[in-house]
């Protein structure tokens, strides 16, 4: 392209050399035609730009991630005149596109169309664009080429991927750390909750007091602790898709693949969220597994919403009291949170911690703070290999 723009150039010289010295009719219609040509060829690629259409559709209602979908792009020529030179680029990396060459250039007779049958590979969970990203339109003369944003952008809504575990080496020894937690504590059936006016002051639970600030009595239930509380880490880490995308992706693969192994196995799971307000969805067979699926779908992590702030206020209800263990799968270990999961401890709870993150850092601190009672996971690890 470059060497065709020096050759317009030179020819153009070589035209007004041409009128300067000979005239003549011969002389200044090269000339015209040298210097009109590029501005035609500029217009013919601005028409191409705003007239081309791109249609794309996915043959599924559901886009799961981690799983293939046939994807089809029409490029679509509604004019009178041929597009010589068009290339599509695709949003990459969340998903990718099989089937079509990226460094292919179509042409397109007036009124017709080429269809493309593609397969679409989505990586994560979340809302985002895939297909074509830009469109790169050649003029007849290979002077000029533009490069443009899709307008019309696909977005798809990803689920989750399902893993549904037949055995989780990290949970293999859960029964008896339950057991041996509470045979080594000495109040195992007593939870706290807030001080209402009435309440007997012997009651008022010092430490836990001390703890959260709050005014909080010994709640004795008389009843063994029973069931599984899962906490989900409901924050949004950062403005990056790039950074937010895989993060929160390994987060619902975790509780959805966690969940679904519990309740298979008989246990009554109560799964806790966090948008603003907590939400407690208990899980225990197929149906309700189905609908916290569902749910969990469409669940928007938020900047706001803080695994520190969820934690404060289910230790204030005392909700994860009654659990003989909670797991709560993070991507850090905060103030609030560690000072939550000692509480938990001190009333005779077993906490196990996935903590999902790739910073080195911030697992050499979770080391130190839960002396081994976690596990850590990357954001790219497969399930399968690590839980």
């Amino acid at each position: 392209m470059a060497v065709r723009r020096i050759i317009l150039i030179v020819l153009w010289i070589l035209s007004l050399v041409g009128i300067s010295y000979y005239g003549g009719p011969v002389s200044y219609g090269f000339f015209a035609a040298v210097t009109i040509a590029p501005f035609m060829s500029l217009l013919y690629t601005l028409i191409v730009l705003f007239r081309f259409k791109i249609y794309q559709d996915v043959n599924r209602k559901n886009v799961v991630a981690g799983s293939v979908s046939d994807f089809y792009i029409t490029l679509q020529n509604e004019d009178l005149f041929t597009y010589s030179g068009v290339r599509i680029t695709f949003y990459s990396p969340f998903s990718s596109i099989s089937g079509i060459d990226e460094n292919a250039e179509y042409e397109l007779a007036p009124h017709s169309g080429i269809k493309k049958e593609t397969s679409l590979l989505c990586r994560y969970r979340g809302e985002y664009e895939v297909g074509v990203k830009s469109i790169i339109i050649r003029d007849y003369l290979k002077i000029f080429r533009i490069t443009f944003k899709n307008r019309e952008p696909f977005r798809v809504n990803v689920l989750p991927a399902v893993y549904k575990p037949v055995m989780l080496k990290t949970l293999e020894n859960i029964d008896s750390a339950s057991v041996d937690s509470a045979g080594g504590n000495t109040e195992p059936d007593v939870t706290v909750r807030e001080y209402v006016p009435g309440d007997d002051i012997r009651k008022i639970h010092w430490k836990a007091v001390a703890a959260t600030g709050k005014l909080l009595v010994r709640n004795t239930t008389g009843e063994e602790k029973q069931g599984i509380g899962v906490i989900m880490d409901p924050e949004r880490y950062s403005k990056d898709p790039s950074d937010y995308l895989p993060l929160e992706n390994k987060i619902t693969e975790i509780v959805i693949a966690l969940l679904h192994y519990l309740y298979s196995n008989g246990s009554s799971v109560s799964a806790y969220t966090f948008q603003t307000l907590l939400r407690s969805d208990l899980v225990k067979d197929a149906d309700s597994f189905k609908e916290f699926y569902t749910f969990l779908s469409g669940y928007r992590f938020e900047k706001d919403s803080t695994s520190g702030k969820m934690l404060t206020q289910l230790i204030s209800e005392g909700s994860l009291f009654s659990h003989k263990i909670v797991i709560a799968v993070l991507h850090k270990l905060t103030g609030e949170v560690t000072e939550a999961i000692r509480i938990l401890e001190m009333n005779g709870v077993v906490v196990i911690v996935y903590l999902v993150t790739d910073d080195e850092a911030e697992t050499e601190n979770a080391r130190n703070v839960l002396h081994g009672k976690f596990f850590r996971i990357g954001t790219e690890d497969d399930l399968k290999e690590v839980l």
